[in-house]
């Protein structure tokens, strides 16, 4: 199957002038009798900056949701959805048994976990080059090892948790190489009871509560929304972050999409580049830490200081 479209931004529609050309000359009468024609066969608007307006402000039924990927299947394999459309659990299911890829800002937080801790530091007054990072990884990959020989230039001292310490021997060995020190541990009772900066690449909520982990700790949770179960645990506990940038980044007009989450929009932005050049561009594009997200929302700033 040939795709016509290397990525469409899909987003439920605002007001019916979306689905017509910004010149249209269309009577509004007229215009409303195609966009009821549109509404009743599920016809989509993609306009010339990818933007795929669907025709109803609302989705009630799954019938409708089926229709839809099936047209989006013919154009795409690949798509941005908007945050209306991103929180409809059914058509995200569709899509994905459609083989649809959907960009959810998955990978953006491993370039910019020195963003997110130099955040912090400021509304501490602390300097962020002094700080010792312990990171939990169960499973090395290409990402994950790049993240941590990045890291490791930017701070202190890291310090990696792992139950598969066997598998981190070269990136140890390498970084020493580079008069780089770090330490590979997996003691539940001593590695995190002083941790101040916890960095969750992919433990998950069982494996991270086997340990000991210091009641002022703040977690940075790559990608799952892991609890810390422990009562005495009065740390912070970072499951998502907000960004900011320029209005036109890469040719794209920002502007334009605003129905889109920022983070996401960014992430798309970044395929098939290698990790050091992506890690310029964030510098160069200005990219912004400007909240993080715990479980009840923003994180309020006094709560840094609080620990």
């Amino acid at each position: 199957m040939i795709f016509i479209y290397e990525v469409l931004y899909i987003k439920e529609l605002d007001n019916i002038n979306e689905i017509f050309k910004k010149d249209s000359t269309i009577p509004l009468p007229l215009k409303y009798i195609i966009y009821i024609f549109k509404k009743l066969f599920c016809v989509l608007t993609i306009k010339n900056n990818n933007i795929c307006v669907l025709p109803y402000k609302r989705i009630n039924n799954n019938l409708t949701i089926n229709i839809i990927t099936k047209i989006i299947k013919k154009s795409t394999n690949k798509v941005v959805l908007s945050n209306y459309l991103n929180e409809l659990q059914e058509l995200n299911n569709q899509l994905y048994k459609k083989r649809i890829y959907i960009y959810k800002g998955k990978t953006l937080p491993y370039y910019l976990i020195d963003n997110i801790i130099d955040y912090i530091c400021k509304i501490r007054r602390e300097d962020t080059i002094s700080q010792e990072v312990h990171i939990l990884l169960n499973n090395l990959n290409e990402l994950s090892e790049n993240s941590i020989i990045y890291l490791s230039q930017k701070f202190k001292r890291i310090n990696i948790v792992t139950p598969k310490i066997k598998n981190f021997i070269r990136i140890t060995n390498y970084l020493e190489s580079l008069g780089i020190a770090i330490t590979v541990t997996n003691n539940k009772r001593k590695s995190l009871l002083k941790a101040k900066f916890i960095v969750n690449f992919d433990f998950d909520e069982e494996l991270l509560n086997l340990f000991n982990i210091n009641t002022k700790a703040i977690i940075i949770q790559m990608n799952k929304e892991t609890i810390v179960k422990s009562k005495l645990f009065n740390g912070i506990n970072i499951l998502g972050f907000q960004i900011s940038y320029n209005d036109k980044i890469n040719n794209l007009d920002i502007t334009e999409y605003k129905k889109f989450d920022k983070k996401v929009l960014y992430e798309k932005m970044l395929d098939g580049k290698k990790y050091e050049d992506i890690i310029n561009m964030i510098q160069e594009d200005n990219i912004k830490i400007v909240n993080l997200i715990g479980r009840n929302g923003i994180i309020n700033n006094q709560e840094y200081l609080k620990i």
